[in-house]
């Protein structure tokens, strides 16, 4: 009897010990990645939909089995489109969360304070809306990466079209931050160089809400074309004032990228007509890749997609980069990143260059028709990318100086 009652307590050890194992056993492996982006405030809607960008993407990889085996999971946090928060967030995604990858910020000044921490802490950065040219020179690391284009590539692709097409004497008017002095600086140097005349320059601070004090300046400048550089709700404001100023009909109108996004146009129609923007996306391009992933993304979430969309590349390259490493070790996905091609990316195949990590991207000059960004040229990724200048000052010499002409 004293055998027995020994064995009957074993065998129901063991049999717990059986039914707990397939438990433990079936449980998904997880990676995680971070979502850093502006969720309140003048950039919201650029944050928004990167956040969009990245959930569609992981949804995708999941319903292939994830990355390496692993489950991929989202941490979002808001970086309040500053400097300081982005890097508090930054640092408790990678060293409380145990992120992969971060991508983002919105903001340039948030990104490239962010790089400092993704440098430190060895981890895979992607950025996918902020345009500073510091940010693959001054500011370049190992584990950043950018498909979007920036001030550099931007300027490039929109000179030449401004002095043939629009004018050839510009007032450039900037918000007065990275992302703006960036665009400014870069615009201004690549329009003196084809001969055009820059005849006044002025920054506003972020989040203006009163924009004519600068209005006296710009009218008694003598220029053809106003090149804005502003962003979100400021560029709201900016353009109904203009408007209301009777400047939108005096002058001819173009500027970045991200000066507004496709779903803010229908609300501001008149004021923006005529207005002309490079930008790598639009919801009314006829382009095959564009309109396929448009029109899946507008089938989960109800909405045009807009420039945002590079943050479902970001993951796709990360994803990819991963499987060609056989590990999320940083260094090895790094180095499977550089010269890496991707297909079937929102504007079809992309490449990374090994150089700076920028994707050779080709992209559209639009004019806005009632509320809709409609293509009027396509710009070729080579013609605009310029040389790497990796550890560089892509500013030295740079003046503000206006240059008169005879």
């Amino acid at each position: 009897m004293k055998r027995v009652s020994w064995l009957v307590p074993l065998v129901a050890v063991a049999a717990g010990v059986a039914w707990l194992a397939p438990a433990a056993i079936s449980q998904p492996k997880v990676v995680k990645i971070g979502d850093l982006g502006s969720k309140v405030g003048v950039f919201e809607g650029y944050g928004k939909y990167q956040t969009w960008g990245i959930q569609m993407a992981v949804e995708e990889l999941n319903a292939k089995g994830g990355v390496l085996g692993h489950k991929v999971e989202i941490i979002s946090e808001d970086d309040e489109t500053k400097p300081a928060p982005a890097v508090r967030k930054a640092e408790k995604l990678i060293l409380q969360d145990d992120v992969k990858l971060i991508v983002g910020a919105v903001s340039s000044g948030a990104t490239m304070a962010v790089m400092d921490v993704t440098k430190k802490h060895r981890t895979i950065h992607w950025n996918s809306v902020s345009c500073a040219e510091f940010m693959r020179t001054t500011k370049f690391h190992k584990y950043y990466f950018s498909n979007q284009p920036d001030s550099r590539m931007q300027a490039n692709g929109l000179a030449k079209y401004i002095v043939d097409k629009m004018g050839k004497k510009v007032y450039i008017f900037y918000t007065d931050y990275a992302m703006g002095q960036s665009d400014g600086r870069q615009f201004k140097t690549a329009f003196e160089k084809l001969g055009g005349e820059v005849v006044g320059v002025a920054g506003a601070p972020l989040d203006t809400k009163d924009f004519s004090p600068w209005f006296g300046a710009i009218n008694s400048s003598g220029a053809d074309v106003l090149f804005l550089a502003f962003a979100g709700t400021d560029s709201l404001r900016l353009m109904t004032q203009l408007h209301s100023f009777g400047m939108t009909k005096k002058y001819r109108l173009a500027g970045i990228d991200c000066f507004l996004l496709q779903q803010d146009l229908a609300s501001i129609a008149e004021p923006m007509e005529g207005f002309v923007q490079l930008n790598h996306f639009s919801a009314y391009n006829p382009d095959a890749a564009m309109q396929a992933f448009n029109q899946k993304f507008k089938k989960k979430f109800g909405v045009d997609a807009n420039i945002a969309a590079g943050a479902y590349d970001a993951v796709l390259f990360w994803a990819a980069a991963v499987e060609k490493a056989k590990s999320f070790d940083p260094d090895k996905v790094a180095e499977a990143h550089e010269g890496m091609c991707v297909e079937g990316t929102h504007i079809g195949r992309q490449c990374i260059r090994k150089d700076d990590h920028q994707v050779v991207m080709d992209m559209h000059l639009y004019q806005v028709k009632g509320g809709k960004n409609l293509p009027i040229a396509r710009i070729a990724g080579s013609d605009t990318i310029g040389d790497a200048l990796v550890g560089k000052d892509p500013v030295a010499g740079f003046t503000w100086e206006l240059k008169k002409k005879n």
